[in-house]
């Protein structure tokens, strides 16, 4: 199987878990999975979890894709950690204004 055809699936499969990923992050921010936060300090806590998670998932990508060569599937991690929060926001807005 020629080395092109790997990236393209890889980084198609990439792309659907990272959009999943930041999904249930946001979810878990706002203390809607898992266990709902009572306190302000565990709805800190919860969106500090969520940061850290997403930004060891991003750099963990930037770092590990160049490194298998695998240039595409780096691409598609960069846009799709970029601009799924950004469209996931965005819509939570749009709800809100919306009400």
């Amino acid at each position: 199987m020629a080395r092109g055809t790997e990236d393209r699936r890889v980084a198609v499969g990439v792309g659907a878990a990272n959009v999943v990923m930041c999904c249930v992050l946001l979810l878990v921010a706002v203390g809607a999975l898992f266990v709902e936060p009572t306190t302000r300090a565990e709805e800190t806590e919860a969106g500090q979890l969520a940061a850290r998670i997403y930004g060891y998932w991003f750099l963990g990508g930037l770092v590990l894709f160049p490194v298998l060569r695998m240039t595409r599937t780096w691409l598609v991690h960069l846009a799709t950690m970029i601009v799924t929060p950004v469209v996931l926001f965005a819509l939570v807005v749009l709800s809100a204004v919306a009400r």
